[in-house]
């Protein structure tokens, strides 16, 4: 059973074939290539603009207040955990932790002799173990003196790069908790995505995430949803009302995004076969999309004949071509997003269609054509 076909749709095509002689051959008209619709395979997805953040990030800061004496590092560095970035001045407490360190070698000395001399009688319990305790009390003195010392040596906790040091100079007097620099490791990196609440039950943890840099060409990444948030955004939060948090973790293989940088992001978020339209097929007219479909003039007549707006030339003129002579028929449609060179068709084409692809600029509604060559 053919499709009917509305007729006042078909009007500009009646009096534009009114002007033509009824004598027009087949060889004159346009010739266009086509294109069946048929199924084809679509990923549905989310789409936004996210921010990306490293999973290992941290703002160095002093736990100890002083004069810097040495600058170990220089930004843009990579450092292992551990490694020396600044040197404070610490003479006062190198000298201490020498004293103490000298004081817990004689009383660990003290303390092993009257352990000698109570073992062969010489000796009380009660003398040895004020000794013994006197060495143990000397050599925590000498820890907590090693450890305050320690403080002097502002070290990266993480391997990564060193971030901006223009903050600090050698002799700045720097306090505890001061922000020196940040230690950025971007190996590995989340990408922190707003997602409508609308749209939020599409999303599962193990969702394939694609992200891309707006740079040109872009940078590319792949990774997975590891996170959803358990509640929705609330008016005065960092995170947009009514929208829910999801964070997908990606290797950065190219070494090229950075934390901080805004991606597109798109989480996959299934699988489905709809009928698809090729990119070239597609027209728009006020933001309403179109495609020219191929039908042969006889399924098009009984319309063109039941309209009050045909003129009887018109129709004298369709009659005279051959039945199966294609013409095209300009028909709204209602698309999903682009994927491959194809959009999805929600509506307004059906399997086994046929459409132009090629001069669809050229073509106007209900316009003969000669199809020059079809694509499956």
């Amino acid at each position: 059973m053919h499709r009917q076909i509305p007729v006042l749709a078909l009007l500009p095509s009646v009096i534009l074939l009114a002007s033509c002689s009824h004598h027009q051959h087949e060889s004159t008209f346009l010739s266009v290539n086509t294109a069946r619709i048929k199924t084809a395979n679509f990923q549905p997805r989310l789409q936004a603009i996210s921010l990306l953040e490293s999973t290992s990030n941290v703002v160095l800061k002093p736990e100890s207040e002083g004069r810097v004496v040495k600058i170990m590092a220089r930004e843009g560095q990579r450092v292992k955990a551990g490694e020396t970035i600044l040197v404070l001045d610490n003479v006062q407490q190198s000298a201490s932790l020498n004293a103490s360190k000298a004081q817990a070698r004689t009383d660990r000395l003290n303390a092993e002799r009257y352990e000698f001399l109570y073992q062969q009688g010489a000796a009380s319990a009660k003398q040895r173990d004020r000794y013994v305790t006197q060495a143990i009390a000397s050599r925590d003195k000498a820890l907590a003196d090693a450890a305050t010392l320690g403080y002097k040596y502002v070290r990266s906790p993480i391997d990564g790069i060193v971030g901006d040091l223009d903050t600090v100079k050698l002799g700045d007097y720097v306090k505890t908790g001061q922000s020196i620099t940040g230690i950025v490791e971007n190996t590995t990196l989340w990408t922190l995505m707003q997602i409508p609440a609308s749209q939020a039950d599409a999303v599962k943890a193990g969702q394939t995430v694609k992200v891309a840099s707006q740079t040109d060409p872009p940078v590319t990444g792949r990774g997975e949803v590891t996170f959803i948030s358990p509640y929705f955004g609330l008016p005065g939060s960092k995170n947009a009302p009514n929208t829910v948090m999801v964070k997908a973790t990606f290797p950065n293989l190219t070494g090229q995004l950075k934390t901080g940088q805004y991606v597109k992001s798109e989480i996959i978020t299934g699988e489905q076969e709809q009928l698809a339209v090729p990119v070239q097929a597609v027209m728009m007219q006020a933001q309403q999309p179109f495609v020219y479909r191929l039908v042969p003039v006889k399924q098009a007549l009984p319309a063109i004949k039941a309209s009050a707006h045909a003129s009887k030339q018109a129709l004298t003129m369709l009659e005279q071509l051959p039945g199966d002579t294609p013409i095209v028929i300009q028909t709204k449609v209602e698309l999903g997003g682009l994927q491959n060179n194809h959009y999805p068709v929600k509506s307004g084409l059906q399997s086994g269609d046929q459409v132009a692809v090629s001069n669809t600029s050229r073509l106007r509604n209900g316009m003969p054509v000669k199809v020059n060559k079809r694509t499956n």
